[in-house]
């Protein structure tokens, strides 16, 4: 998410102290990004730019600083001292940074009223609470309900006002856009001092350990994956969702198949395989046309959606 707080240009004067500062908080964005997904390819589509335009941007930080930001092995950056510096003081200023920008968004609006959102559990659980409590901030006139299920909630019934909905496509009939494609892996526990190699999930499907859906359920793609991918011999529990799975997984039971956006809030994750491309799937919000242009509504899109899509699109890689 490209935040719109004003920075100062590099080399500019902060009029507030007299000090000439060498970043501004887009700079500062860059190399907290760069250091949570640890691949320059990744990093440029969390930031939508390009690899080119990426690679030039961190060369000319540490440029201006005269310091090494990075260590790059194989295709890998990992934040040197000095990058820690500015990866600590970039993740305190984060949060004031998507505030402000929320405040902006509805500095001429005047927003109230009770809207239901509906999401996966695995997005209420982990990404949308720091999103929420940002909001809530920003426009306390506006209650939110937060609807959280597995299946699709209906909103030509009014079921819901607002979705965030992980899916391929959308009903042509609703309002929206898409903010994000998420990734998911085969993940473990990570266990200190041990660093397993990634393998094909062909090979992890193998393995006597799994914690996989419902026999029954094939209406998402996920499910269908599972019961394509892993045989019934090699699962040892079965859950509902991906929750239940992280839940299962955090206990001990097995390995699972998560969105990898998750190892944001869940440090305890170990990844087993590379993200598996047939599984790549867009996050989009969405409502009913009669509602898009409802204030309330505008607000809860505008504000939440950059805002989840900034925390799912960027996850810690501690491979």
């Amino acid at each position: 998410m490209k935040s719109k707080t004003p920075d100062h240009p590099p080399g500019s004067r902060d009029t507030a102290t007299g000090a000439r500062s060498l970043l501004g908080w887009s700079d500062f964005e860059v190399v907290m990004v760069v250091a949570q997904v640890g691949q320059l390819s990744r990093a440029a589509e969390a930031l939508a730019m390009s690899h080119v335009t990426l690679l030039r941007k961190l060369a000319a930080i540490e440029s201006r600083l005269k310091a090494r930001l990075f260590d790059r092995a194989r295709g890998h950056y990992t934040p040197t001292a000095a990058g820690d510096e500015l990866i600590g003081a970039a993740r305190s200023m984060a949060p004031l940074a998507r505030q402000a920008e929320m405040k902006v968004i509805g500095q001429d609006l005047r927003p109230s009223g009770h809207v239901r959102i509906t999401a996966a559990g695995v997005l209420v659980g982990h990404a949308l609470p720091p999103v929420l409590g940002q909001f809530s901030t920003a426009f306390p006139e506006v209650t939110l309900e937060l609807l959280s299920t597995r299946n699709l909630v209906s909103l030509t019934r009014r079921e819901a006002d607002v979705a965030f909905r992980i899916s391929d496509r959308v009903p042509d009939w609703l309002v929206g856009r898409q903010l994000a494609q998420l990734d998911f892996k085969v993940y473990g526990l990570r266990r200190d001092g041990l660093k397993p190699r990634l393998q094909t999930h062909q090979a992890l499907a193998r393995q006597k350990r799994w914690i996989a859906f419902e026999s029954d359920a094939r209406e998402l793609k996920f499910d269908r994956w599972l019961l394509d991918h892993v045989p019934d011999s090699s699962v040892t529990l079965r859950v509902d969702s991906f929750e239940h799975a992280l839940a299962m997984l955090r206990a001990g039971l097995g390995i699972a198949l998560l969105p990898a956006f998750l190892e944001h809030s869940c440090p305890e994750l170990q990844p087993l395989s590379a993200a598996i491309p047939e599984l790549r799937t867009p996050l989009w919000v969405i409502t009913h046309k009669e509602l898009s242009q409802t204030m309330r509504i505008k607000v809860v899109m505008q504000a939440i959606g950059p805002a989840l899509a900034h925390a799912v699109k960027a996850p810690v890689s501690k491979a």
